[in-house]
C-alpha cells in the first residue's frame, strides 16, 4: 500500500528476494496497493514502487525498499458438537505450508484467549468442557518460520452438549417385554 502520487498514471511494483538483489517488475497497477499472490509463505520479499507519468522522463525514483515475510493463510474454522461426547469439535482445511495448528479458547465473547496446545491434524475436539457452557475458539496456522504464522481465524463458538446416552435393550425376564 502506498500514498497516491499527484500526476501518476500508474505504478510499477518491483520485487526481489534480498535487499540488494535484482528487482523484477511483478505488476503495473493504477491502484495504490498490490497483493503479491505469487508469494510463498515463509519467504521474505523486498519491494519498491515507481510512480509512472505519461512522459516517462517524469517517472519518479524508486520508493524506499520495504520488506515483508509472507504469512500463511489464516484457517477457516467450523465447529459442531461431537455426536458421541457432545464436546465442541473444530475442523478446518489444511493450510499450505503449515507445520501445525495452535488452538485458542475463551469462555466469553470478548475474553482473553488461552492456548489449548497444537496439533498437526485439521480438527480438534475440546474434551475439557462442561455441558451447557459456551466456548469461543480461534485457530492459528504455524509455520517453521515464526514470522510467517497466520493471523488467527475468525472466532467460532459452540455450547457444549450433554454426552449421548448409551441405550441397551433386553427383554424382561418375567414378562418377555422389551425393556
Amino acid at each position: 500500500i502506498w500514498t497516491a502520487v499527484t500526476g501518476a498514471r500508474e505504478y510499477q511494483v518491483y520485487r526481489a528476494t534480498s535487499a540488494d538483489g535484482t528487482y523484477s517488475l511483478i505488476n503495473t497497477t493504477t491502484a495504490t496497493g498490490y497483493t503479491n499472490t505469487g508469494a510463498v509463505a515463509g519467504n521474505k520479499y523486498y519491494y519498491k514502487v515507481v510512480a509512472v507519468h505519461s512522459n516517462s522522463a517524469a517517472n519518479s525514483a524508486c520508493s524506499a525498499v520495504v520488506e515483508r515475510t509472507c504469512d500463511l493463510q489464516k484457517p477457516s474454522v467450523t465447529v459442531s458438537n461431537s455426536a458421541v461426547s457432545g464436546k465442541p469439535s473444530l475442523s478446518w482445511k489444511a493450510v499450505a505450508g503449515a507445520q501445525m495448528y495452535e488452538i485458542f479458547r475463551t469462555t466469553s465473547e470478548n475474553g482473553t484467549y488461552t492456548s489449548l496446545g497444537t496439533t498437526t491434524a485439521t480438527g480438534y475436539t475440546n474434551t475439557g468442557t462442561e455441558a451447557g457452557r459456551t466456548y469461543y475458539y480461534k485457530v492459528r496456522a504455524i509455520h517453521s518460520n515464526p514470522d510467517a504464522n497466520s493471523a488467527d481465524s475468525n472466532a467460532v463458538s459452540r455450547i457444549c452438549a450433554l454426552t449421548r446416552p448409551v441405550v441397551t435393550v433386553g427383554n424382561s425376564a418375567t414378562s418377555g417385554k422389551p425393556m
